[in-house]
Protein backbone atom coordinates (compact mmCIF):
# COMPACT_ATOMS: atom_id res chain seq x y z
CA UNK A 1 0.00 0.00 0.00
CA UNK A 2 0.71 3.52 -0.87
CA UNK A 3 2.20 5.55 1.98
CA UNK A 4 0.01 8.63 2.44
CA UNK A 5 1.83 10.77 4.73
CA UNK A 6 5.07 10.65 1.90
CA UNK A 7 2.47 11.38 -1.17
CA UNK A 8 1.42 14.01 1.08
CA UNK A 9 5.15 15.27 1.12
CA UNK A 10 5.69 15.10 -2.80
CA UNK A 11 2.68 17.02 -3.46
CA UNK A 12 4.21 19.97 -1.86
CA UNK A 13 7.29 19.17 -3.48
CA UNK A 14 5.60 19.70 -6.88
CA UNK A 15 3.38 22.46 -5.47
CA UNK A 16 3.43 25.01 -8.31
CA UNK A 17 4.65 22.93 -11.40
CA UNK A 18 2.16 22.75 -14.58
CA UNK A 19 3.56 19.58 -15.29
CA UNK A 20 0.38 16.86 -15.88
CA UNK A 21 1.13 13.66 -13.60
CA UNK A 22 -0.79 10.82 -13.63
CA UNK A 23 -1.27 8.39 -10.40
CA UNK A 24 -1.88 4.90 -10.22
CA UNK A 25 -4.28 3.57 -7.99
CA UNK A 26 -5.02 0.81 -5.50
CA UNK A 27 -8.54 0.61 -4.09
CA UNK A 28 -8.97 4.19 -4.75
CA UNK A 29 -5.51 4.38 -2.82
CA UNK A 30 -3.02 6.74 -4.30
CA UNK A 31 -0.01 5.47 -5.96
CA UNK A 32 3.62 6.57 -6.33
CA UNK A 33 3.99 9.72 -8.57
CA UNK A 34 5.64 8.92 -11.72
CA UNK A 35 5.90 12.15 -13.37
CA UNK A 36 7.14 13.78 -16.50
CA UNK A 37 10.58 14.64 -14.80
CA UNK A 38 11.51 11.25 -14.64
CA UNK A 39 12.38 11.41 -10.56
CA UNK A 40 11.90 8.95 -7.48
CA UNK A 41 8.29 7.71 -7.86
CA UNK A 42 6.94 7.26 -4.56
CA UNK A 43 6.29 3.88 -2.68
CA UNK A 44 4.75 1.07 -5.15
CA UNK A 45 5.37 -1.69 -3.39
CA UNK A 46 8.20 -2.15 -4.92
CA UNK A 47 11.56 -0.41 -5.09
CA UNK A 48 9.74 3.29 -5.52
CA UNK A 49 11.82 3.68 -8.85
CA UNK A 50 9.53 2.43 -11.53
CA UNK A 51 6.11 3.86 -10.46
CA UNK A 52 4.71 0.38 -11.09
CA UNK A 53 1.63 -0.85 -8.54
CA UNK A 54 1.27 -3.67 -11.06
CA UNK A 55 1.24 -6.78 -8.45
CA UNK A 56 -1.21 -5.25 -6.78
CA UNK A 57 -5.00 -5.46 -7.64
CA UNK A 58 -8.12 -2.77 -6.61
CA UNK A 59 -10.29 -3.84 -3.72
CA UNK A 60 -13.21 -4.88 -4.50
CA UNK A 61 -12.74 -6.64 -7.34
CA UNK A 62 -15.54 -9.12 -8.18
CA UNK A 63 -15.54 -13.31 -7.85
CA UNK A 64 -12.58 -14.35 -10.90
CA UNK A 65 -11.53 -11.08 -11.70
CA UNK A 66 -8.20 -10.47 -10.92
CA UNK A 67 -6.92 -6.75 -11.33
CA UNK A 68 -3.22 -5.04 -11.21
CA UNK A 69 -2.73 -0.93 -12.08
CA UNK A 70 0.17 1.06 -13.28
CA UNK A 71 0.40 4.93 -13.37
CA UNK A 72 1.23 6.42 -16.70
CA UNK A 73 1.87 9.96 -16.38
CA UNK A 74 0.98 12.80 -19.10
CA UNK A 75 -2.03 11.87 -20.76
CA UNK A 76 -1.27 10.13 -23.61
CA UNK A 77 -3.85 11.11 -26.40
CA UNK A 78 -3.19 14.77 -27.02
CA UNK A 79 -5.94 14.52 -24.79
CA UNK A 80 -8.11 14.90 -28.21
CA UNK A 81 -11.46 14.84 -26.36
CA UNK A 82 -13.02 17.87 -25.05
CA UNK A 83 -13.28 17.60 -21.20
CA UNK A 84 -16.42 20.13 -21.15
CA UNK A 85 -18.36 17.29 -23.51
CA UNK A 86 -17.09 14.17 -21.70
CA UNK A 87 -15.53 13.21 -17.99
CA UNK A 88 -12.89 11.19 -20.01
CA UNK A 89 -11.39 8.58 -22.64
CA UNK A 90 -10.56 5.09 -22.27
CA UNK A 91 -9.07 2.39 -24.58
CA UNK A 92 -9.80 -1.69 -24.31
CA UNK A 93 -6.29 -3.12 -25.42
CA UNK A 94 -6.80 -7.22 -26.48
CA UNK A 95 -3.98 -7.76 -28.43
CA UNK A 96 -0.22 -7.06 -28.01
CA UNK A 97 0.32 -3.56 -30.21
CA UNK A 98 -3.23 -2.72 -30.43
CA UNK A 99 -2.18 0.85 -28.93
CA UNK A 100 0.92 0.56 -30.23
CA UNK A 101 -0.26 4.14 -31.44
CA UNK A 102 -1.10 4.97 -27.91
CA UNK A 103 2.04 4.15 -26.28
CA UNK A 104 4.82 5.42 -28.33
CA UNK A 105 5.51 8.23 -26.43
CA UNK A 106 5.12 6.34 -22.75
CA UNK A 107 6.93 6.01 -19.47
CA UNK A 108 9.43 3.24 -19.83
CA UNK A 109 7.27 1.32 -17.06
CA UNK A 110 3.38 1.74 -19.07
CA UNK A 111 5.35 0.06 -21.65
CA UNK A 112 6.41 -2.50 -19.90
CA UNK A 113 3.36 -2.86 -18.17
CA UNK A 114 1.66 -3.53 -21.29
CA UNK A 115 4.07 -5.77 -22.78
CA UNK A 116 4.61 -8.22 -19.68
CA UNK A 117 0.47 -8.59 -19.60
CA UNK A 118 -0.56 -11.86 -21.16
CA UNK A 119 -3.44 -11.28 -23.57
CA UNK A 120 -4.28 -14.89 -24.14
CA UNK A 121 -6.13 -14.50 -20.67
CA UNK A 122 -6.09 -10.81 -19.70
CA UNK A 123 -6.94 -7.43 -21.39
CA UNK A 124 -5.46 -3.86 -20.61
CA UNK A 125 -7.86 -0.65 -19.75
CA UNK A 126 -6.24 2.43 -20.50
CA UNK A 127 -8.03 5.30 -18.93
CA UNK A 128 -7.15 9.55 -19.23
CA UNK A 129 -9.39 12.03 -16.79
CA UNK A 130 -8.80 15.27 -15.59
CA UNK A 131 -8.70 17.56 -12.74
CA UNK A 132 -8.51 21.14 -11.77
CA UNK A 133 -4.76 21.52 -10.61
CA UNK A 134 -1.60 19.76 -10.31
CA UNK A 135 -2.96 17.36 -7.25
CA UNK A 136 -5.50 15.69 -9.76
CA UNK A 137 -2.91 14.12 -10.75
CA UNK A 138 -4.10 9.83 -10.30
CA UNK A 139 -7.15 7.55 -11.18
CA UNK A 140 -8.62 5.54 -8.93
CA UNK A 141 -10.42 2.16 -9.74
CA UNK A 142 -12.95 0.54 -7.86
CA UNK A 143 -15.57 -2.23 -8.37
CA UNK A 144 -13.64 -3.67 -11.37
CA UNK A 145 -16.62 -6.88 -13.00
CA UNK A 146 -17.38 -8.10 -16.20
CA UNK A 147 -20.68 -8.58 -16.69
CA UNK A 148 -21.64 -9.94 -20.05
CA UNK A 149 -18.63 -9.97 -21.98
CA UNK A 150 -18.08 -6.25 -21.05
CA UNK A 151 -15.41 -4.82 -18.11
CA UNK A 152 -17.52 -2.43 -15.66
CA UNK A 153 -15.80 -0.32 -12.91
CA UNK A 154 -15.37 3.15 -11.50
CA UNK A 155 -12.76 5.47 -12.14
CA UNK A 156 -12.03 8.66 -10.10
CA UNK A 157 -9.75 11.40 -10.24
CA UNK A 158 -8.37 11.91 -7.01
CA UNK A 159 -6.33 14.74 -5.56
CA UNK A 160 -4.90 15.97 -2.04
CA UNK A 161 -6.20 14.72 0.56
CA UNK A 162 -5.41 17.67 2.59
CA UNK A 163 -6.10 21.41 2.30
CA UNK A 164 -2.61 21.94 3.59
CA UNK A 165 -1.30 20.64 0.45
CA UNK A 166 -0.22 23.53 -2.13
CA UNK A 167 -1.63 22.79 -5.73
CA UNK A 168 -0.26 24.16 -9.16
CA UNK A 169 -3.16 25.81 -10.99
CA UNK A 170 -2.93 23.81 -13.87
CA UNK A 171 -5.75 22.00 -15.44
CA UNK A 172 -4.19 18.33 -15.33
CA UNK A 173 -4.97 15.18 -17.48
CA UNK A 174 -4.14 12.33 -15.43
CA UNK A 175 -4.11 8.65 -16.97
CA UNK A 176 -3.49 4.82 -15.31
CA UNK A 177 -3.67 1.44 -16.91
CA UNK A 178 -6.11 -1.45 -15.61
CA UNK A 179 -4.96 -5.26 -16.30
CA UNK A 180 -7.80 -7.38 -15.88
CA UNK A 181 -7.55 -11.48 -15.94
CA UNK A 182 -10.88 -13.25 -16.30
CA UNK A 183 -12.47 -15.80 -17.86
CA UNK A 184 -13.77 -15.68 -20.17
CA UNK A 185 -11.54 -12.20 -21.41
CA UNK A 186 -14.13 -8.80 -22.26
CA UNK A 187 -14.51 -7.80 -25.55
CA UNK A 188 -16.06 -4.16 -24.22
CA UNK A 189 -15.53 -1.85 -21.32
CA UNK A 190 -17.92 0.99 -20.02
CA UNK A 191 -16.58 3.15 -16.72
CA UNK A 192 -18.44 5.49 -14.75
CA UNK A 193 -15.59 8.23 -14.45
CA UNK A 194 -15.90 10.94 -12.13
CA UNK A 195 -13.23 13.83 -13.00
CA UNK A 196 -11.64 16.26 -10.65
CA UNK A 197 -14.57 19.01 -10.37
CA UNK A 198 -17.05 15.75 -9.10
CA UNK A 199 -18.39 15.29 -12.30
CA UNK A 200 -19.91 11.95 -13.35
CA UNK A 201 -20.14 10.35 -16.45
CA UNK A 202 -20.16 7.01 -18.96
CA UNK A 203 -17.13 6.48 -21.12
CA UNK A 204 -17.03 3.47 -22.91
CA UNK A 205 -14.09 1.66 -25.08
CA UNK A 206 -14.53 2.97 -28.90
CA UNK A 207 -16.70 6.07 -28.35
CA UNK A 208 -15.68 8.58 -30.64
CA UNK A 209 -12.69 11.47 -29.22
CA UNK A 210 -13.94 14.19 -32.09
CA UNK A 211 -17.69 14.94 -32.55
CA UNK A 212 -18.05 14.88 -36.24
CA UNK A 213 -19.94 18.13 -36.25
CA UNK A 214 -17.38 19.78 -34.82
CA UNK A 215 -15.00 19.06 -38.29
CA UNK A 216 -14.00 21.85 -40.47
CA UNK A 217 -15.50 21.47 -43.69
CA UNK A 218 -18.69 20.16 -45.41
CA UNK A 219 -19.67 16.75 -47.13
CA UNK A 220 -21.43 18.50 -50.11
CA UNK A 221 -24.01 21.61 -51.16
CA UNK A 222 -27.46 21.15 -49.92
CA UNK A 223 -28.71 21.96 -53.53
CA UNK A 224 -29.00 20.67 -56.57
CA UNK A 225 -26.13 21.76 -58.94
CA UNK A 226 -27.01 24.64 -61.15
CA UNK A 227 -24.93 22.86 -64.16
CA UNK A 228 -24.76 19.53 -65.30
CA UNK A 229 -22.48 19.28 -68.67
CA UNK A 230 -24.02 16.60 -71.09
CA UNK A 231 -20.76 14.77 -70.70
CA UNK A 232 -17.44 15.28 -70.45
CA UNK A 233 -15.80 13.67 -72.92
CA UNK A 234 -11.79 14.11 -74.36
CA UNK A 235 -11.20 14.07 -78.00
CA UNK A 236 -7.93 12.64 -77.40
CA UNK A 237 -7.75 9.23 -79.57
CA UNK A 238 -7.15 6.43 -77.46
CA UNK A 239 -7.59 8.72 -74.02
CA UNK A 240 -8.12 6.07 -71.25
CA UNK A 241 -9.87 6.79 -67.95
CA UNK A 242 -8.88 5.75 -64.45
CA UNK A 243 -10.81 3.66 -63.54
CA UNK A 244 -13.68 3.82 -60.64
CA UNK A 245 -12.09 1.74 -57.79
CA UNK A 246 -15.75 1.38 -56.33
CA UNK A 247 -18.87 -0.40 -57.29
CA UNK A 248 -22.53 0.94 -56.64
CA UNK A 249 -23.16 3.94 -54.13
CA UNK A 250 -20.83 5.66 -52.29
CA UNK A 251 -20.95 6.74 -48.36
CA UNK A 252 -21.35 10.51 -48.32
CA UNK A 253 -19.14 12.06 -45.14
CA UNK A 254 -18.22 9.22 -43.37
CA UNK A 255 -18.07 5.29 -42.88
CA UNK A 256 -15.95 2.47 -41.95
CA UNK A 257 -12.23 1.48 -42.84
CA UNK A 258 -10.96 -0.68 -45.52
CA UNK A 259 -13.16 -3.84 -46.12
CA UNK A 260 -16.30 -2.50 -44.30
CA UNK A 261 -19.24 -1.69 -45.69
CA UNK A 262 -20.14 0.68 -42.33
CA UNK A 263 -21.71 3.98 -43.84
CA UNK A 264 -23.26 7.25 -42.37
CA UNK A 265 -21.75 7.88 -38.97
CA UNK A 266 -19.02 5.18 -38.90
CA UNK A 267 -15.53 5.80 -37.62
CA UNK A 268 -14.22 7.65 -40.28
CA UNK A 269 -15.27 11.33 -41.32
CA UNK A 270 -14.22 12.38 -44.49
CA UNK A 271 -14.59 16.25 -45.09
CA UNK A 272 -14.04 18.86 -47.81
CA UNK A 273 -12.36 22.05 -47.04
CA UNK A 274 -13.08 25.29 -48.62
CA UNK A 275 -10.66 28.36 -48.12
CA UNK A 276 -13.81 31.05 -47.46
CA UNK A 277 -16.48 28.67 -46.72
CA UNK A 278 -16.70 30.81 -43.29
CA UNK A 279 -16.95 34.16 -44.78
CA UNK A 280 -20.08 35.41 -44.42
CA UNK A 281 -22.26 36.03 -47.51
CA UNK A 282 -19.56 33.20 -49.57
CA UNK A 283 -21.54 29.93 -51.32
CA UNK A 284 -20.64 26.44 -49.02
CA UNK A 285 -18.44 24.69 -50.60
CA UNK A 286 -18.30 26.44 -54.19
CA UNK A 287 -14.39 26.76 -55.73
CA UNK A 288 -13.24 29.13 -58.13
CA UNK A 289 -10.52 28.10 -60.60
CA UNK A 290 -7.14 27.85 -58.90
CA UNK A 291 -8.45 27.50 -55.45
CA UNK A 292 -6.30 25.82 -53.23
CA UNK A 293 -8.35 23.15 -51.04
CA UNK A 294 -8.16 20.07 -49.23
CA UNK A 295 -9.85 16.86 -48.49
CA UNK A 296 -9.64 15.72 -44.99
CA UNK A 297 -10.33 11.99 -43.55
CA UNK A 298 -10.74 11.72 -39.61
CA UNK A 299 -10.86 8.78 -37.60
CA UNK A 300 -13.47 10.46 -34.99
CA UNK A 301 -13.88 6.88 -33.00
CA UNK A 302 -11.63 5.55 -30.11
CA UNK A 303 -9.75 3.13 -31.57
CA UNK A 304 -7.14 3.09 -34.77
CA UNK A 305 -8.68 2.63 -37.93
CA UNK A 306 -7.34 0.79 -41.31
CA UNK A 307 -7.26 2.52 -44.62
CA UNK A 308 -5.89 1.87 -47.81
CA UNK A 309 -3.07 3.61 -49.69
CA UNK A 310 -4.28 7.32 -49.98
CA UNK A 311 -3.64 6.88 -53.41
CA UNK A 312 -6.86 5.16 -53.68
CA UNK A 313 -9.35 7.78 -54.68
CA UNK A 314 -11.00 9.12 -57.71
CA UNK A 315 -11.85 12.52 -58.91
CA UNK A 316 -15.15 13.25 -60.59
CA UNK A 317 -18.19 14.81 -62.64
CA UNK A 318 -21.00 14.78 -62.75
CA UNK A 319 -22.70 14.44 -66.07
CA UNK A 320 -25.76 13.45 -67.19
CA UNK A 321 -24.37 10.09 -68.11
CA UNK A 322 -23.65 9.91 -64.43
CA UNK A 323 -20.31 10.23 -62.37
CA UNK A 324 -17.14 10.49 -64.64
CA UNK A 325 -13.75 10.36 -63.57
CA UNK A 326 -11.76 13.37 -64.48
CA UNK A 327 -8.03 12.16 -64.61
CA UNK A 328 -6.95 9.34 -67.80
CA UNK A 329 -3.52 8.23 -69.56
CA UNK A 330 -2.82 9.11 -73.45
CA UNK A 331 -0.53 6.12 -73.01
CA UNK A 332 -0.55 2.23 -72.02
CA UNK A 333 -0.42 2.74 -67.99
CA UNK A 334 -2.05 0.73 -65.90
CA UNK A 335 -3.72 1.51 -62.33
CA UNK A 336 -2.62 -1.15 -59.19
CA UNK A 337 -2.84 -0.54 -55.92
CA UNK A 338 -1.39 -2.04 -53.31
CA UNK A 339 -2.66 -3.62 -50.17
CA UNK A 340 -1.06 -1.97 -47.71
CA UNK A 341 -3.29 -1.15 -44.39
CA UNK A 342 -2.49 2.27 -42.87
CA UNK A 343 -3.66 2.73 -39.30
CA UNK A 344 -5.02 6.18 -38.78
CA UNK A 345 -5.05 6.85 -34.81
CA UNK A 346 -8.33 8.52 -32.96
CA UNK A 347 -8.36 11.71 -33.27
CA UNK A 348 -6.19 11.78 -36.12
CA UNK A 349 -6.30 13.00 -40.11
CA UNK A 350 -4.96 12.32 -43.76
CA UNK A 351 -4.80 15.10 -45.92
CA UNK A 352 -5.24 15.56 -49.89
CA UNK A 353 -4.33 19.03 -51.31
CA UNK A 354 -5.43 20.39 -54.53
CA UNK A 355 -5.46 23.07 -57.15
CA UNK A 356 -8.88 23.69 -58.65
CA UNK A 357 -6.57 23.34 -62.46
CA UNK A 358 -6.19 20.87 -64.96
CA UNK A 359 -2.52 20.07 -63.79
CA UNK A 360 -3.01 20.93 -59.99
CA UNK A 361 -5.31 18.01 -59.40
CA UNK A 362 -2.86 15.98 -60.90
CA UNK A 363 0.57 16.76 -59.02
CA UNK A 364 1.54 15.37 -56.02
CA UNK A 365 -1.08 12.01 -56.45
CA UNK A 366 -0.42 8.38 -57.75
CA UNK A 367 0.43 7.69 -61.21
CA UNK A 368 1.10 11.78 -61.66
CA UNK A 369 3.53 11.09 -64.97
CA UNK A 370 1.35 9.24 -66.51
CA UNK A 371 -2.11 10.77 -65.32
CA UNK A 372 -3.84 13.96 -66.88
CA UNK A 373 -7.20 15.83 -67.01
CA UNK A 374 -8.99 16.25 -70.12
CA UNK A 375 -11.08 17.49 -71.69
CA UNK A 376 -10.14 20.93 -69.64
CA UNK A 377 -12.30 21.56 -66.65
CA UNK A 378 -15.69 22.89 -67.24
CA UNK A 379 -18.35 24.39 -64.36
CA UNK A 380 -20.54 21.55 -62.19
CA UNK A 381 -20.50 19.40 -59.42
CA UNK A 382 -17.17 17.30 -58.58
CA UNK A 383 -16.91 14.99 -56.34
CA UNK A 384 -13.67 13.04 -54.30
CA UNK A 385 -14.77 8.91 -53.56
CA UNK A 386 -12.04 7.38 -51.46
CA UNK A 387 -12.42 3.75 -52.47
CA UNK A 388 -9.30 2.85 -49.64
CA UNK A 389 -11.60 2.97 -46.73
CA UNK A 390 -15.64 2.28 -47.46
CA UNK A 391 -16.30 4.43 -50.65
CA UNK A 392 -16.36 7.52 -48.95
CA UNK A 393 -17.31 10.68 -51.00
CA UNK A 394 -17.47 14.29 -50.55
CA UNK A 395 -18.78 16.87 -53.23
CA UNK A 396 -17.82 20.53 -54.31
CA UNK A 397 -19.00 23.10 -57.14
CA UNK A 398 -17.10 24.88 -59.22
CA UNK A 399 -17.60 27.84 -60.76
CA UNK A 400 -15.23 28.13 -63.05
Amino acid sequence: MTDLTRRTTLYGIAAGSAAALAGCTEAGVPADENGTDGGDGGDSGGDGNDGTDGEDGVDGDAEGVTTAVQQVGAALSGPSWDRTERRGFCVLITEEGDASWLLGEAPEAARAFVAETDFAESVVLYVESVGPDTCHDEIAFDGVAVEDGTLAADATVRGAESDDVACGEAVTYSAALLRVTSDPRPDAARLSVTDGWGETGTVRDGDGIRDPEGLAGGIRPDHEPSTVPAGFDCDTEGFERHPQGYDGDVNWGGGGGAGSDAGGDGPLALRVVVPGDDDPGSDPLAIGRGTRFRIELTNVSGRVEYVGTRGKYNLELRTEDGWTELRGTDGDATFGYTDEAIGVPPGESLEWEFEMTESGLVEGGPHADALRVCPDLVRGRYRFVFFGAADLAVAFDYEG
